[in-house]
């Protein structure tokens, strides 16, 4: 029983380690470089696994070049070694140096190349001249590196400087000691004119290859919004069909309730017809919106409310029996309360809102409404609109709950589409506790010319 126990508890403490370890990724540079020289083609582009496996090349190649120049320039054209290592250095690292520099590469190349024409200028005629093998590969090399990694000019240019120094040399270093300097000056401008060839079109390949990359990403990424936009097409479609179906039952219920029930006094006759224009109103709505969202052109083209419509959205939401408080102010006139069953008095003031600000303002008040009948039923509310002429400000403020009622669950999004429509026309939103248990949403909005922003 007991080496059962120490098993498990082996076991429990390796489970951890390995967890550990997991938990802990790799170094980012080793993460880097894994993806970089991996095969996986979704993994990083293209040109990047290119330029990585090109360096890798490049430097391996000079490399090459300098461990058997070195010693066959020393030995074999009798030139002193530390100058031959120097010379050869220069000459094997400009093709290095061009992967980033081009004007490096090419001083280099130009340099290295005329140096070790120079010293070997003194050896024996069956020794290749003014172009040493490894001389030609490593001139060779760059002008590739310049005409793959940048504009042609630098790889024409490193090969107009080696033809120039094939010409040159002989007559200056050389009095027909050499007399197959002619055909090496051949091979090496026919071989260093191959390769840049080759380079120039290898990078036209590359960057083809790049443009479909990045022709393939951005058709990707239109699809996943394409995608998306169905996606959200079906869902409000879905949403229409579950929710219009439980308003329908609903208006159809609140309206035949004097039928069916025989015998109803007139307030609650009346309240069931508040209850039946309510959903009725809210169905017109949400297929207006679902039109929106759906593209077509019979979207309802019915008018969008206002900040006057605010008194009517007040008063019927009075009819649930809620205590609403309603203040408005505007240039020129005293604030005062419009009391119940009143509130049509500023409606023309309210006209002179832009639409957008009215608009927003109308939703502000809606959805602070709808909020605090469903966190804080019972309680009392009351909604402020103040226009000074500059901006608007609409505060709804609503006292504790004075029953434990459980709240009506919500999609806890309509705060911050307000946020958005108010940010949108520059505005600011503040919505918090206030210091009696209750809740307060304050708008401020811009009035004076804004941003004609869509409803």
């Amino acid at each position: 029983m007991t080496a059962g126990r120490s098993w498990e508890g082996r076991a429990r403490r390796r489970g951890r380690h390995s967890l550990r370890v997991m938990d802990h990724p790799l170094p980012t540079r080793r993460r880097r470089l894994r993806s970089l020289t991996r095969l996986d083609v979704s993994a990083v582009s293209i040109a990047r696994r290119e330029v990585v496996w090109l360096w890798s090349l490049v430097s391996i190649a000079a490399v090459t070049l300098v461990a058997v120049g070195w010693p066959v320039t020393a030995s074999g054209y009798g030139t002193h070694p530390a100058a031959a290592m120097a010379f050869t250095l220069v000459n094997c690292a400009a093709a290095i140096l061009a992967m980033r520099w081009p004007w490096a590469g090419l001083s280099a190349s130009i340099a290295g190349s005329a140096a070790l024409t120079v010293v070997t200028a003194g050896a024996a005629p069956e020794w290749p001249w003014p172009w040493p093998v490894t001389v030609l590969l490593a001139h060779c090399l760059t002008v590739f590196v310049l005409a793959l990694r940048h504009s042609w000019y630098w790889a024409s240019s490193l090969w107009l400087a080696g033809a120039m120094l094939t010409v040159l040399a002989p007559a200056a270093l050389s009095d027909g000691g050499h007399p197959a300097a002619f055909a090496n000056g051949v091979v090496l401008v026919s071989l260093s004119g191959g390769f840049a060839l080759f380079g120039v079109l290898v990078r036209l390949w590359s960057l083809s290859v790049l443009r479909m990359e990045q022709a393939e990403r951005l058709s990707a990424t239109e699809t996943g919004r394409r995608r998306e936009l169905e996606e959200r097409n079906r869902i409000a479609r879905e949403l229409h069909d579950v929710v219009a179906h439980s308003m329908s039952v609903i208006t159809v219920q609140a309206s035949t309730a004097r039928y069916r029930q025989p015998g109803l006094d007139e307030a609650v006759q009346r309240e069931f017809e508040e209850i039946a224009a309510s959903s009725r109103r809210a169905l017109g709505e949400m297929r207006g919106l679902l039109g929106i969202l759906r593209g077509h052109d019979t979207a309802p083209t019915a008018p969008l409310p206002t900040l006057s419509d605010v008194t009517g959205l007040i008063e019927s939401t009075r009819a649930s029996g809620v205590a609403i408080t309603y203040r408005e102010a505007h240039p020129g006139d005293a604030a005062g309360d419009v009391g119940d069953g009143a509130g049509t008095e500023s409606a023309d003031e309210g006209d002179a809102v832009p639409e957008v600000v009215g608009l927003t303002a109308f939703r502000v008040v809606q959805e602070a409404l709808s909020n605090a009948l469903r966190h804080a039923p019972g309680s009392a509310i009351t909604v402020t609109v103040t226009d000074d002429g500059h901006v608007l400000r609409v505060a709804v403020s609503n006292t504790p709950p004075d029953r434990d009622d459980e709240p009506t669950p919500g999609a806890r999004l309509g705060l911050a589409g307000i946020r958005e429509r108010v940010t949108a026309l520059g505005g600011t939103v503040s919505a918090g506790p206030t210091l009696d248990g209750g809740f307060q949403l304050t708008a401020i909005l811009p009035v004076e010319d804004p941003d004609p922003i869509p409803a």
